[in-house]
């Protein structure tokens, strides 16, 4: 009537998943080669219209810039479109939410590399970018 082994055959006969998995892996990590060059070239392509922008529309390129780099894992040059963006025009939006996520991942990466400067460096980045909030927010 009820089989309660029925889940545990099927269970063994099941292949392994990191062997189903190597060549998946081998595949996606060159879809990722590609896929990062190709955020990045897209990035590099927006760099014309910067030096021809300003005001919202420079910041709204460099936003854009920004989540390219971001996506491609190159927090560093992200971090630099985002706080270009900043500056270029002081508003809540996706360069403060991109500087909010990367400098959370640079001060996690510096807390486990024991590197408690950089750390340091990074929280307080993220506690002025937080009072340049709420200084927005009343108006100042």
């Amino acid at each position: 009537m009820f089989d309660l082994f029925k889940k545990r055959a099927h269970k063994a006969q099941r292949q392994d998943p990191s062997e189903a998995t190597t060549g998946q892996d081998a595949a996606s990590q060159a879809t990722d080669a590609a896929s990062h060059e190709e955020l990045v070239a897209q990035a590099a392509a927006l760099d014309e219209r910067i030096a021809e922008a300003t005001g919202t529309s420079l910041a709204d390129l460099l936003d854009k810039k920004g989540e390219l780099l971001a996506q491609a894992s190159e927090t560093d040059q992200a971090i630099a479109a985002y706080e270009a963006s900043m500056e270029a025009d002081n508003r809540m939006g996706q360069a403060y939410r991109g500087l909010t996520a990367l400098y959370n991942v640079k001060r996690r990466e510096a807390a486990q590399a024991g590197d408690e400067a950089t750390a340091k460096e990074y929280l307080d980045k993220l506690q002025s970018l937080m009072q340049g909030s709420k200084d927005l927010l009343r108006g100042k």
